[in-house]
């Protein structure tokens, strides 16, 4: 480990590029952090000429090459330092304009100095290189382009402004002044447990984050790349988590509780994905296991929404009715089910049953006014039992699953209990609202058909919520008793407001 204390700009000089590997997170300061760091230059900008300000640390780890040619340094920790200095020295050379001049820096040795390598391939001639979709919003950047959606261009917006504020001397005096201590490691050292101990006491990673450093780090860079942008992002995009990741974190979560049959928190999903692919013998081949990721989270995209429609119309109907609802502790089971089906080949027909059993116990479960916090444990348990042997019915299985809960507190609520719960339980205002809009909508498209208006027009007041609860006790059957068809119906055609 090569450890010394050197000006950031110092980074940038010469024939240099960092490159943020594949597995590192996503470029993600936002305003708050771009403000504090532009307000600590301009502070030690005013103060002594002896004046200096630590920025940090830069763990990185250089690749070996001839010499002469562009270095090539993966950086492990300071990417968002990096970045960021990077896209403000961007803002400072667009302010000086093509014949500005502060104490020796001009745009043309901003840009060919300390952002770029003149000459040289154009994938080395950035002398910072992003991962996937920072990579190509940080390019338009540098251009002056600011459209896009991602942190990046965020970024950029907030600089360009703080720029305009501030003076230009001033900001580049205090990027003379800032230093970090620069960490080299070499081949023997583990990047992984220095880039978790750096990062304990900074801006935390997501769980997802660091699950995919797990999966990528340490796999040659060819197959980190393949991964990255052929599996990792397809993951992305099919969770709608494009630039946030708390979607791949509630993912990940409930594929533990699935995989475990235990109540795994959000806040734990590393450790634990970690140790459940270690005891189960996944994580000796790390490429295959990001490769299941990516086709469980298909699954549960087809759960949220963000992966499209399911191409069966009795099964997006059923995936709807769970997604409306708003409660989504039945998604370990419903993903297994989605799994299950397709390695079986089942019919739509069955998986739709299914589904309607399950949006009918957590429906009933809701009309019912029972609590839920118990539904965690007990679709865990469900999610990683047996499934149905060969040649037995889909439906009948779960049915059977089902309903030897039913003297428990979270069985299937009967006839009585829900109509005592419609009768009594707030059907109106806050998340209320949104279920009851479900229910009236499942009511009015079963007995509608064809026929029923479309969602989107609608809204529900709080006399349809209870006329329509109303009518969901007169009509209600046990879940467990015939064919699932989804949700009981209603004497009546529902009061729904356009």
């Amino acid at each position: 480990m090569d450890t010394h204390h050197i000006p950031f700009l110092e980074l940038l000089n010469g024939q240099v590029q960092y490159v943020v590997p594949r597995w590192q997170r996503r470029y993600s300061w936002g305003q708050r952090e771009i403000e504090r760091l532009v307000e600590d230059l301009m502070t030690v900008a005013t103060a002594g000429s002896d004046a200096g300000h630590y920025g940090g640390t830069l763990l990185t780890f250089p690749e070996p090459g001839a010499a002469g040619v562009v270095r090539t340094i993966r950086v492990v920790d300071g990417q968002q330092r990096l970045t960021t200095v990077s896209i403000l020295l961007a803002a400072i050379s667009e302010r000086l304009g093509p014949d500005g001049d502060s104490d020796g820096w001009t745009a043309e040795i901003i840009r060919t100095d300390r952002l770029t390598n003149p000459g040289k391939r154009p994938d080395q001639i950035r002398k910072l290189r992003l991962q996937g979709g920072d990579e190509d919003e940080y390019r338009k950047v540098l251009a002056g382009d600011g459209d896009g959606a991602g942190a990046a261009t965020q970024a950029w917006r907030t600089i360009r402004r703080l720029v305009a504020q501030n003076d230009v001397g001033g900001l580049l005096r205090g990027l003379q002044r800032l230093r970090v201590v620069s960490i080299g490691l070499d081949a023997n050292e583990d990047p992984q447990q220095i880039f978790e101990s750096l990062n304990a006491t900074g801006r935390p990673l997501t769980e997802s984050e660091k699950v995919k450093n797990w999966l990528l780090m340490g796999l040659p860079d060819a197959l980190q790349q393949e991964l990255h942008d052929d599996v990792w992002l397809a993951i992305e995009k099919t969770l709608g988590a494009e630039h946030a990741t708390e979607r791949i974190d509630e993912f990940l979560r409930d594929l533990l509780r699935w995989r475990t049959g235990r109540i795994q928190g959000v806040d734990a999903v590393y450790d634990g994905l970690r140790r459940w692919a270690v005891r189960g013998g996944n994580a000796s081949d790390r490429p295959k296991l990001c490769r299941e990721l990516a086709q469980l989270a298909h699954h549960y995209g087809l759960l949220t929404g963000t992966a499209g429609k399911h191409p069966d119309r009795r099964v997006e109907r059923e995936l709807r009715h769970l997604r409306t609802v708003g409660i989504d502790v039945h998604r370990p089971l419903t993903m297994r089910l989605l799994h299950d089906a397709k390695e079986r080949s089942a019919a739509n027909a069955e998986l739709a049953d299914v589904l309607g059993l399950v949006g009918a116990w957590i429906t009933r479960m809701w009309l019912a006014d029972r609590p839920l916090a118990g539904l965690n444990k007990a679709v865990a348990e469900l999610a990683n039992g047996s499934g149905p042997g060969e040649g037995e019915d889909l439906a009948g299985h779960w049915r059977g699953r089902i309903d030897r809960l039913r003297n428990s507190r979270v069985g299937v609520p009967h006839d009585e209990a829900v109509a005592e719960g419609i009768r009594t339980r707030k059907a109106y205002g806050g998340s209320a609202t949104r279920t009851s809009f479900a229910v009236l909508c499942a009511m009015m498209e079963a007995e509608s058909r064809e026929e029923a208006p479309a969602r989107d027009p609608l809204n529900v007041g709080a006399r349809d919520a209870a006329e329509a609860n109303a009518g969901v006790a007169a009509r209600s059957r046990r879940l467990c008793r015939g064919r699932p068809r989804g949700l009981p119906g209603s004497s009546r055609q529902p009061h729904v407001e356009r």
